[in-house]
């Protein structure tokens, strides 16, 4: 994955006094006290409107210009804040928020007795101390292990979040959610989180993804009204075709799948869609994309990308017109 190798992710965050990021409390105070404003949010992604009839049809958000950009590529903090602290978890989407990013990416699995975590990885070894396949364990089991001291000591005791906590943590939040669905997700399964995304009034900040098509052709029927990403591995005519015909708003795809097949975006753009890269995490990478005309850069540390973006916009400033 581009961005990845030669990335020095520094000393980790600690709580205590001197941590780079407040503590727990302090987090979820602030959070909370900018919730009441929430409702800037979509003044917040506004952008140049450029969209397409297509796009603005597929979604609000995608129709206020968040999904294609005209300005700078919006912040899209992986995994929560995959670099900042341990990933899929609600310490890193609190780092996430107060990093100003725009956006909060998270990815959801489900459990043995059917309730949706949060959870990259088909098993459990990467991130936590237990082993095995996530399908295996119920929610209980999965509750029960640590998913924070192999990043680092200091978060030691992190849990697993249910979709629900992330939920109570992202709604009063300002920023938007990108949720990737892993693995087959049928109208059935994905009935519980689309019902709880329009109870607590998330419809416009959320854009659902997933590589898997079944699962997409599930959203469409079930969630139309919410912005949906196509997640892809390959960028020819055939994925726009498709793209179009999933109605979504936004497809997602690798750097240097984008670097190799050159005129990708400006097709994808063209017909009103969105264009999302992963992971990058190097300012060499934040310029390919941003040079590219791609609208949204997913990282795993949105505080470097977000300081890349003002000296950036500073240096121009500062240049002789």
């Amino acid at each position: 994955m581009p961005g990845t190798s030669g990335v020095q992710a520094g000393p980790r965050p600690r709580r205590n006094s001197d941590s780079v990021w407040p503590p727990r409390r302090s987090i979820r105070q602030s959070v909370a006290r900018i919730g009441v404003f929430s409702w800037v949010l979509t003044a917040l992604l506004v952008v140049d409107v450029g969209a397409t009839p297509h796009a603005a049809a597929a979604s609000t958000l995608q129709a206020h210009g968040a999904l294609q950009r005209e300005a700078a590529p919006a912040i899209v903090s992986h995994r929560g804040a995959a670099l900042l602290a341990p990933e899929n978890t609600l310490a890193g989407i609190e780092a996430a928020v107060q990093t100003g990013a725009d956006f909060v990416e998270i990815d959801l699995r489900r459990t043995q007795d059917g309730r949706a975590i949060l959870m990259h990885d088909p098993t459990l070894d990467r991130t936590t101390n237990g082993m095995g396949w996530v399908r295996e364990y119920t929610l209980g089991q999965i509750r029960s292990m640590d998913a924070g001291s192999d990043f680092d000591p200091a978060f030691a005791g992190e849990r697993v979040p249910t979709f629900e906590e992330a939920a109570a943590v992202l709604a009063p939040a300002p920023v938007a959610v990108l949720i990737e669905l892993k693995d087959d997700w049928s109208d059935a399964q994905l009935v519980p989180v689309i019902e709880h995304l329009r109870d607590r009034q998330m419809v416009n900040r959320v854009v659902l993804q997933s590589f898997n098509l079944a699962t997409m052709e599930a959203l469409q029927r079930v969630a139309p009204e919410f912005a949906r990403a196509l997640l892809t591995r390959e960028l020819g005519d055939e994925i726009v075709d498709l793209a179009l015909d999933l109605g979504v708003s936004c497809v997602g795809a690798k750097g240097a799948l984008f670097a190799a097949v050159p005129g990708a975006v400006e097709r994808l753009r063209a017909e009103g869609l969105g264009v999302a890269v992963y992971t990058l995490n190097s300012p060499d990478e934040w310029q390919f994309a941003a040079d590219s005309g791609i609208d949204l850069i997913i990282t795993d540390d949105p505080a470097a990308l977000r300081a890349w973006h003002r000296d950036r916009a500073s240096a121009a400033q500062s240049t002789p017109q």
